[in-house]
């Protein structure tokens, strides 16, 4: 019998350290919550927000307002391009489908703003030569990877480039309001 107790406790040891196991190791790989349901599209460290401006052919233009902290960053920071790497991220937690060329160019429209974004020029109502937002634009070229710095402030961080399209665009508004799906993918699922 003592015997049989001893198996018994054994068992019971054995269960509940695999019970443990299993629930950290479950605890540890359970699903996290999908992007979509925690939106980017709000306020963070270089970010005030995020919208989206879009026009009947399908094109668009991201519009992101850098905080006061991201124009101090980019004049002061050791390694400016921090500010940039987080407000990708930001952009592509609000605005799904930027892959490609088009993130490309987003990219580059981006890190021109943001890098520039603490040098005084009126403009356009503002007193930054970036503006008070950073207008990245869906229909500009991709460039070569290993574009001079020189090239995209010659462009005006390539407003200059790839022209406009027609008509006026929606006003801007978060995606995380309405429309998720700017690229119409899930129309195209068979």
């Amino acid at each position: 019998m003592k015997n049989d107790k001893r198996l018994g406790r054994i068992d019971r040891r054995s269960a509940v350290c695999l019970t443990a196991v299993a629930v950290a190791v479950l605890g540890l790989t359970a699903p996290a919550t999908p992007a979509s349901a925690a939106s980017s599209c709000g306020s963070s460290k270089f970010v005030q927000q995020i919208e989206v401006v879009e026009w009947e052919d399908g094109k668009f233009q991201i519009v992101l307002t850098p905080t006061p902290e991201a124009r101090w960053h980019a004049a002061t920071a050791v390694s400016p391009r921090d500010a940039v790497v987080e407000q990708w991220h930001a952009i592509q937690g609000c605005v799904p489908g930027l892959e490609g060329g088009l993130a490309d160019t987003i990219w580059d429209q981006l890190e021109c703003h943001q890098l520039h974004a603490s040098v005084p020029a009126f403009r356009e109502g503002s007193m930054w030569a970036t503006g008070e937002t950073y207008e990245l634009e869906s229909w500009r070229p991709v460039l070569p990877r290993a574009v001079p710095g020189g090239t995209l402030v010659f462009t005006q961080c390539m407003n200059l480039l790839g022209g406009n399209p027609d008509g006026p665009g929606s006003g801007p508004r978060r995606p995380d309001d309405g429309r998720l799906d700017l690229h119409g993918a899930q129309e195209n699922i068979a």
